[in-house]
């Protein structure tokens, strides 16, 4: 029995499934031109989400999240480099223990 391979790179449901998949497709962008501002120690940090001028970060590390917090501007001046984030003046950064 052969399997079939669905390549999903293409698929574009409509609705708010649909603007789900585009805004996961946005931010997996940002968050690979973002890696190459960040510094090493910041790396481990995703982007999740950006509302007004706040952007929001997760991570797995506590220590990281911790840093950021004493250490915000670090992340702010990376987020200015990039045209599509200048606005943003806020950062948050949440802690997933959850491995995926």
């Amino acid at each position: 029995m052969s399997k079939k391979i669905t390549n999903l790179a293409g698929f574009t449901p409509q609705g708010a499934l649909g603007q789900m998949f585009a805004q996961a497709r946005a931010l997996n962008a940002l968050n690979q031109q973002l890696s190459e501002h960040l510094p090493e120690t910041f790396k481990s940090l995703s982007l999740c989400a950006i509302n007004d001028n706040t952007a929001t970060f997760v991570t797995n590390n506590q220590a990281l999240a911790f840093r950021v917090q004493k250490q915000p501007d670090v992340l702010l001046n990376a987020l200015k480099q990039m045209a599509s984030l200048t606005t943003i003046e806020k950062v948050i950064v949440k802690i997933s223990l959850k491995e995926y």
